[in-house]
């Protein structure tokens, strides 16, 4: 892959061409990123509204249709968005590892694999989670093995 980057102070708005081959799904992710690069993630406890930095979240997850993250120091936020919304939002470090998880990569601090074909996770919340069988193989591109 050849990236080439040109800064001129003249234009007056910023302008990207990708030229590729194709288009994927990790392309796909990319674009959406940078038109999301204003996204700002918030949570709401206790019928206040926070700013989330997303080095502070260990997993985002659903439970009875609604959408929280965790954060490291084990509080939960309630959020707004769907998890397909919030996916195509987040920094690449944010793994989808079923249909109602995302982790945070950079959280990870050991994984196994089980004998019904999942992925456990451990996590440094001292939380453990499981990925789904269709979600396997994407998380395995992403560790490269």
């Amino acid at each position: 892959m050849n990236i080439q980057i040109k800064i001129d102070k003249n234009i007056e708005e910023d302008n990207m061409i990708l030229t590729i081959k194709e288009m994927t799904p990790e392309y796909s992710r990319l674009i959406s990123q940078l038109q999301n690069a204003s996204f700002k993630l918030i949570g709401i406890k206790d019928n206040k509204k926070y700013y989330l930095e997303y080095k502070e979240i260990v997993k985002i997850h659903s439970v009875d249709k609604k959408i929280y993250a965790l954060k490291e120091t084990s509080e939960t936020f309630l959020l707004s968005e769907t998890l397909k919304e919030l996916y195509a939002k987040l920094p690449n470090n944010f793994l989808r590892i079923s249909n109602s998880e995302i982790i945070n990569a950079d959280k990870i601090i050991s994984f196994e694999f089980t004998f019904g074909g999942k992925l456990k996770i451990f996590l440094n919340s001292d939380d453990a989670t499981y990925s789904s069988r269709g979600y396997l193989q994407k998380i395995k591109e992403y560790f490269g093995i």
